[in-house]
């Protein structure tokens, strides 16, 4: 038996490296699988500095040297890294039997362990049908006229200023959205100095989000922390406002419910187990991050890529003329689905420009992945989404105006276009973004509202995007020249 303190530490060392054996390569052989292919990292760092550098062409060279799937380190996580198609679509819907939903650390720390995104089994099921009804069709189409509001309001004082950055602009008018339909934060809330102060708050959060989690002064995630704490007592003292106007009136309250905010607050809190403050903030913060950032930059992306194709913009132009002349000018679920090439246009930026370059994941048990890779039990995966899409097989080998380096809304049109394939910039299965219908109608409604009345013209069309944070940035912030037509 082991007698002193060294003798100890290296028994137990030797017991973990043994059952790391046993793990990852006696079981695989008796099974006859093979070991998901190790990348040549550092162990905790790994390839953590490329994947959010320069992710895109790290895909890439992997895949190409290693096959469909491969093992690296991510934030100091051993993560395995998935490429193909048929391995994703498996394991998107494959919840709660062979992976749930996970994240690294410090994201989940900083979502808030009460988040959608965070929580898994029944209770992440129980908030996703709480969330379900306030983003279905039936629920978008009563924000329509706002998003066109919203969208007008912004483009006209934009076209006051003549001089604007496009990236700022478009995060302006989704960060408006998210507060104003679904926080539910009116005029008389959302002051000048709340909107700065929110913002100034969520852009440290949302910069943070992917970081290591050393909660020290000096580092990203401590500064991202306190950011949070920002947003959560903005998020619980807006709650608390929705509380006191719900219990001021008079009937039934889910009945009379005036906003989205009030909408979930009441179903929240009518449960037989009511979320806690803490949680609802949770859920509110997550959907500030799901509805924000992403949705702004494809509207920036479109709005980079389209001076670079007068041909499209005219189509586009063209379009709302035979819309406004079906349909009227006002906005509707029926307008906005006449809108078959602005939404082909929005296809293809998303193809393009993938702003989601992956999800996590986490085994529950050991099972075996296509190709007769063995997935160890607790290992966390990530799946390139975004790598799928932009290298979808079905334009592969392709050439002209069809190959995949090629910005062309017309593949979307056509038979091969209405297929699925590997479009899946919001996910699917029981995790695929519950927002997603909003994020489409509010797109197809500030390019709309755009096209109608307004044009601009870059300062420089050719301007390079960086590739991070998250969806890239432009490296002058898209300066441009917007006016009314």
């Amino acid at each position: 038996m082991p007698e002193s303190i060294a003798e100890w530490t290296t028994a137990i060392a030797l017991l973990l490296l043994l059952m790391y054996v046993i793990r990852e390569y006696v079981v695989p052989y008796y099974k006859g699988l093979k070991r998901v292919p190790e990348a040549s990292v550092w162990p905790y760092f790994g390839d953590t500095a490329r994947v959010f550098g320069d992710g895109e062409k790290l895909m890439v060279e992997r895949f190409q040297q290693h096959g469909p799937a491969f093992s690296t380190w991510i934030l100091g996580k051993r993560t395995t890294v998935v490429g193909s198609l048929d391995m994703m679509k498996m394991l998107l819907n494959m919840e709660h039997d062979l992976v749930e939903g996970d994240w690294p650390t410090s994201t989940k720390l900083m979502l808030g362990k009460g988040s959608v995104s965070v929580v898994t089994g029944a209770l992440h099921v129980r908030l996703r049908k709480l969330l379900k009804p306030a983003f279905s069709m039936s629920g978008i189409a009563n924000m329509i006229p706002k998003l066109a509001a919203i969208a007008e309001q912004c483009l006209s004082k934009w076209a006051d200023e003549g001089q604007i950055k496009g990236m700022l602009a478009t995060k302006e008018f989704t960060f408006r959205v998210i507060l104003e339909l679904v926080f539910g934060m009116g005029p008389d809330r959302l002051t000048p100095e709340l909107l700065e102060r929110c913002h100034k708050a969520f852009v440290m959060w949302d910069a943070n989000l992917f970081s290591f989690p050393v909660n020290l002064p000096g580092f990203g995630f401590h500064q991202g922390m306190k950011a949070r704490k920002v947003l959560a007592d903005i998020v619980k003292d807006n709650i608390q406002h929705i509380r006191e106007h719900i219990s001021r009136r008079d009937g039934d309250a889910s009945s009379a419910s005036s906003t989205l905010a009030e909408g979930l607050y009441v179903e929240f809190d009518k449960e037989e187990n009511p979320l806690t403050l803490d949680d609802m903030a949770d859920t509110f913060i997550n959907l500030l991050f799901a509805g924000h950032d992403t949705t702004a930059h494809t509207i920036a992306r479109l709005l980079s890529e389209l001076p670079r194709h007068p041909d499209i913009w005219e189509r586009l132009s063209m379009e709302q003329t035979a819309v406004i002349a079906e349909h009227g000018t006002a906005f509707s679920t029926a307008s906005l689905k006449a809108m078959t090439y602005l939404e082909a246009v929005m296809k293809e930026t998303q193809r393009r420009y993938p702003i989601v370059g992956g999800v996590f994941r986490k085994a529950l048990r050991s099972f075996e992945l296509p190709g007769r890779y063995h997935i160890p039990k607790g290992r966390l995966m990530f799946l390139c989404l975004g790598h799928a899409l932009k290298y979808d097989t079905r334009w592969a080998g392709h050439t002209g105006k069809l190959a995949p380096d090629q910005f062309n809304p017309e593949r979307w049109l056509s038979e091969e276009g209405q297929k699925t394939g590997a479009f899946l910039p919001f996910g699917s299965g029981l995790r695929m973004c519950v927002g997603y219908l909003l994020a489409q109608a509010e797109m197809k409604v500030f390019m709309a509202v755009l096209v109608r009345g307004y044009a601009y013209t870059p300062q420089d069309v050719q301007e390079p995007w960086t590739t991070w944070p998250v969806g890239g940035y432009p490296v002058n912030g898209m300066p441009l020249h917007l006016e009314r037509l």
